[in-house]
Order: structure tokens, then C-alpha cells, then sequence
């Protein structure tokens, strides 16, 4: 029998993005959750048959003659191609709009009445069209942004019997004039450890708790200064207590030596 090889490992299961996922409209990370986003209607709407995230580096060799082949340092990235392609289930005003990127609508008549238009306008770009979907090992989500977006302009429904009409839509990633050097792209990926906050205020002589989730076995939770802020950890709650106004990182460490970083002021 031949020697099995594999990639396989004990933390393969972390590592596993999930199913489908949510599209939304200028998502803001740090301040949107899934569930606020979607309280807030910035929920594009329910997608079949997946979505697709693609950035593709415009790569360019710099030439030099007597030179055999491609050569290391001699590459240069003159662009990005960014796009989030996704097929709505909800066939709405809105997203029949989006697939035409350069349209405007109006209402009357019971209708919402919508019109192309022979050149784009700034509020035809979103500020980003955001996927927000599932990793195995963590309880946030992973989040994958293309930002400046607008739609292809391709807009394709087929109505067919015993099934539903679709709107297929790409959306495309934009420079701006102010964010020349920033490729119109985000990706946020998890932490296998997840804290409730990420920076707490405490007064001195003073407490306040950190929840910490998705820890290897235990943790262990150090401060950069002492005599600003001190720590005492109890399973996955972390004590932050104030010892003197300043300001001091809390450094926590699991078992499997993943870490994350809780910024403490301590105010008199």
C-alpha cells in the first residue's frame, strides 16, 4: 500500500469557509453585524447558486534585453480587476437597477419606473458591495469587500415555467481620484480567538470584563504596563482592572499560541 500524503491536519476543521452567504450595501466593518446590517436595509437580497470574489493583479514585466526569462524585482502591479459576482433570487427594483449600473428610477403610477442612461453618475457607485459569509473555526464572519462599485451594466432575467427568474449581477471595483494607490478591495479574515471588545475604558481602581470565544484549551492574558493596568483571567473572561491613569495593551495567548490585543485606557 502506498504511503498516504495529505494536507490534512488537526486544524484543517478551523479553516473551512461555509456554505453562502449575505451580499449588503456599504458595510461598514467595526460597526455593522450581520444582524444590524440586515435591520438597517442594507441587505441586498437572497442570492441562488453562489457568489464569486475576484481580484486579479495586472501584472507587468519589466523588460531588459540579454535577459533569458522573467526575473525577481522586475515586476511591477500596473492595476487591479476587483468584482463580486452573485445571482439575486429576489428579482426588486433594486437589484434590477444595480445589474444596470448606469440607471435612474422614479416612482409613479403604482411603478417603480427605471431607465438607462449613456454615462454614469457618482451615485451610481456604492461605497461597497460587501459578502459576508461563515468560517468553521471562528464565530465571526469572514467579510469580502469590493469597494467604489458599480454594476456591469449587463442585465439578463430568464423567465422560464416551474422555475424562478434570476438577476444575475457583477460588481465591479472602482478606483477613486482620492485612493489612487489603494487597490478598491478589502478582505477581513477572522481570528480563531474572538474578543466582546477590542479596546475598553476603565477608571482607576476600577474593573471591567473582556469575553474572550473560540480559544485552544486556556488562555493567558498579559499586560504591556502593569502599573496602568492589571489582569486576572477566569476560563475565557479576562478582568481588566485600572491601577493608575495611562494606557497599556493586554496581550492574550491561548494554548495553540494564537493571540489578539485589547487596548485599555485608564482614566483617574
Amino acid at each position: 500500500m502506498h504511503k498516504l500524503r495529505s494536507g490534512l491536519n488537526a486544524d484543517t476543521k478551523k479553516h473551512l469557509m461555509l456554505g453562502e452567504g449575505a451580499i449588503f450595501k456599504n458595510f461598514v466593518v467595526g460597526t455593522d453585524t450581520y444582524e444590524s446590517a440586515k435591520a438597517a436595509g442594507k441587505l441586498l437580497g437572497a442570492c441562488q447558486g453562489g457568489s464569486t470574489f475576484d481580484a486579479q493583479a495586472n501584472v507587468r514585466q519589466i523588460e531588459v534585453d540579454g535577459i533569458p526569462g522573467k526575473v525577481a524585482d522586475l515586476e511591477e502591479i500596473d492595476s487591479w480587476d476587483v468584482s463580486l459576482q452573485t445571482t439575486f433570487l429576489e428579482v426588486k427594483a433594486d437589484t434590477i437597477k444595480a445589474a444596470l449600473g448606469a440607471a435612474s428610477s422614479s416612482h409613479a403610477d403604482g411603478y417603480t419606473h427605471i431607465t438607462g442612461r449613456n454615462d454614469f453618475v457618482s451615485t451610481d457607485y456604492v461605497t461597497n458591495v460587501t459578502f459576508v459569509g461563515s468560517m468553521s473555526g471562528s464565530e465571526a464572519p469572514i467579510i469580502l469587500q469590493v469597494k467604489n462599485a458599480i454594476g456591469d451594466g449587463h442585465l439578463s432575467i430568464n423567465v422560464q415555467n416551474n422555475n424562478e427568474a434570476k438577476v444575475p449581477c457583477t460588481f465591479q471595483g472602482r478606483y477613486t481620484i482620492e485612493t489612487l494607490s489603494a487597490p478598491p478591495f478589502d478582505i477581513w479574515y477572522p481570528d480563531i480567538m474572538q474578543a466582546s471588545k477590542y479596546s475598553v475604558t476603565v477608571a482607576d481602581n476600577a474593573s471591567t470584563t473582556v469575553t474572550v470565544t473560540g480559544y485552544d484549551t486556556s488562555i493567558t492574558a498579559t499586560s504591556s504596563d502593569t502599573t496602568k493596568a492589571s489582569t486576572s483571567v477566569s476560563g475565557g473572561t479576562i478582568t481588566i482592572t485600572g491601577e493608575a491613569a495611562g494606557t497599556a495593551t493586554i496581550t492574550v495567548t491561548d494554548h495553540a499560541g494564537n493571540t489578539l490585543t485589547i487596548a485599555v485606557t485608564v482614566t483617574e
